[in-house]
């Protein structure tokens, strides 16, 4: 009997031993390593719910606002992590629909020939001289911005309107005396413009050099033997969008167009206001800026002209009950969101919102997002319970950016179940050699 007591004394020293090996691994578990405790902990209250008006919530409020005003970023410590900027006159945060005050007077340059289409590399074009069907026929804009004509050379026409063309086609054939200058007669017409290469700078989420106007079906509209073209896709809008549309930090009232020395300013705030906007078809070579704002502009995080309509967010809810992502119905439908969602609705599609209270209540998220400004990665964590509850859940309740991660992590209770649940599993032999140990020598 003496023996059997001491196999069960060793049998808990053992389980005392486990037991804080496993609990003190669940609570180092909470923070990764390598990440800013300051950043990473400040939204951590796992005792005290935000909302509920308690000191401890005060505390997180209080050190939440100082850490905010003393970064010297003009985005704070995260562009994620605060919804405004703390640079006057931003709104206060979880303002809604906000966009920077326009400019003052008219300060863009853009006349009506800008607005004209203008004729590029790939275009092609239609020539009509009546009694010469030789002269006549399609033509095409070289990869050097020429168009060459039969008997008579080569013409730049990178840049030139319908009507500068008709005039050069005309002047080209009347001075190699292909035709008299008296009762001549020429009739230029387009036919399909072509797709172009542009570059995007400045607050645009891809910055660099895209394609536009492409993904038509030439085939089928040269079936149609029609001349004259609608490219909705060769505008300044488009190329923005094949940047990835503008960041909410982008100044939309002063977008710059270069064209080799002419330089266009543009505003946009109609894309989001209603109000008209200066577009501009554009031309392969052209150059368009976004120049940064002062302000984080929640009324551009939403589906427009000149932003993206979905965006693809990473989500990983390895919870319990749910162990695997299949389980938990996070599949290619429930990633991708609209523009404009936020943290809470990203929970949600990721199934890490509801389920039982007792065990699920103090669950909390981790946001991984990358600092557009500084290109450095950040990690944001909220508690699930406060982003339900918060009665000003806007300010703790950031915008979802493009290639965002979530992860849900469990509750505490959830952790000491799961410990108990490994612990048993652990244990199991040693009980089970203990107890052939006793049947034996009772034997």
């Amino acid at each position: 009997m003496l023996k059997v007591g001491l196999g069960h004394s060793w049998q808990t020293i053992a389980a005392v031993l486990i037991v804080g090996a496993v609990l003190s691994g669940c609570a180092a578990g909470h923070i990764p390593l390598n990440n800013p405790p300051e950043l990473y902990g400040r939204e951590r209250t796992e005792g005290s719910s935000v909302g509920d008006g308690g000191p401890l919530a005060d505390a997180h409020r209080v050190r939440d606002e100082r850490s905010r005003s003393s970064s010297g970023s003009p985005f704070g410590n995260s562009l994620k992590d605060s919804p405004s900027f703390v640079t006057d006159p931003c709104p206060p945060a979880g303002t809604a629909d906000f966009i920077q005050p326009g400019p003052r007077g008219k300060l863009n340059t853009v006349s009506h020939r800008a607005l004209t289409m203008r004729y590029s590399i790939g275009d092609r074009f239609n020539v009509q001289v009546p009694g010469a069907p030789e002269f006549s026929g399609d033509f095409v804009v070289n990869a050097d911005g020429r168009v060459i004509l039969p008997f008579a050379g080569e013409l730049a026409v990178k840049g030139v309107t319908n009507d500068q063309l008709t005039a050069m086609i005309e002047q080209a054939l009347i001075k190699a005396k292909l035709f008299e200058a008296q009762g001549f007669k020429i009739s230029v017409r387009p036919v399909r413009y072509a797709p172009i290469n542009v570059s995007v700078s400045g607050a645009v989420f891809l910055k660099g050099r895209v394609t536009i106007n492409a993904g038509r079906d030439e085939t089928k509209e040269a079936s149609l033997g029609k001349t004259g073209d609608s490219p909705l896709d060769r505008f300044v809008g488009a190329a923005i969008r094949g940047a990835n549309g503008v960041r909410p930090d982008a100044d939309v009232s002063r977008i710059e167009l270069r064209r080799g020395a002419q330089l266009y300013r543009l505003n946009w705030r109609g894309a989001v206001t209603g109000e008209p906007v200066d577009d501009i078809p554009l031309i392969d070579g052209d150059h368009v800026h976004v120049p940064e704002a002062t302000c984080f502009q929640s009324a551009l995080v939403r589906p427009s002209q000149i932003t993206i309509g979905g965006i693809r967010v990473f989500m990983s809810n390895l919870t319990v009950p749910a162990l695997t992502n299949a389980n938990a119905s996070v599949t290619n439908d429930s990633t991708r969101m609209p523009y404009g969602a936020r943290l809470l609705q990203g929970l949600v599609s990721a199934n890490c919102v509801g389920g039982s209270l007792a065990s699920n209540a103090r669950r909390y998220a981790v946001l991984i997002t990358r600092n557009p400004k500084t290109m450095e990665t950040e990690v944001i964590q909220r508690s699930i319970e406060d982003l339900v509850l918060s009665p000003d859940r806007d300010k703790i309740n950031p915008f979802l950016m493009p290639d965002d991660a979530i992860a849900c992590y469990d509750s505490a209770i959830t952790d000491v179940r799961e410990a108990a649940t490994t612990l048993q599993t652990i244990l199991a032999p040693f009980q089970t050699f203990q107890f052939g140990r006793f049947a034996g020598k009772q034997n």
